[in-house]
C-alpha cells in the first residue's frame, strides 16, 4: 500500500488523472441523474450518488496538496 501511495505522491500525471476521473464520473452521473429521462433511484443509488458526488472534494483536496508540493 505505501508504494502505491508513494507512486500517486510523486506521479503529477496520475493525480491529474485521479482528478479527470472524479470529474468525468461526477458529470457522468449528473447527466444521467438529471437528464431528459431521470430513472428511479432507489436507495443504494441514491447513497451511491451520494459518494459520488464527493469524489470533487477529494480531487479538489489532491489538487491543493500537489500545489502545495511544488
Amino acid at each position: 500500500m505505501s508504494r502505491l501511495y508513494r507512486f500517486i505522491t510523486e506521479n503529477a500525471l496520475m493525480s491529474l488523472a485521479v482528478i479527470l476521473w472524479a470529474i468525468t464520473l461526477t458529470t457522468w452521473v449528473t447527466i444521467r441523474v438529471f437528464g431528459d429521462s431521470p430513472p428511479d433511484v432507489p436507495t443504494g443509488t441514491a447513497a451511491a450518488l451520494a459518494t459520488v458526488f464527493g469524489l470533487p472534494a477529494i480531487g479538489v483536496g489532491i489538487w491543493k496538496w500537489r500545489r502545495e508540493q511544488k
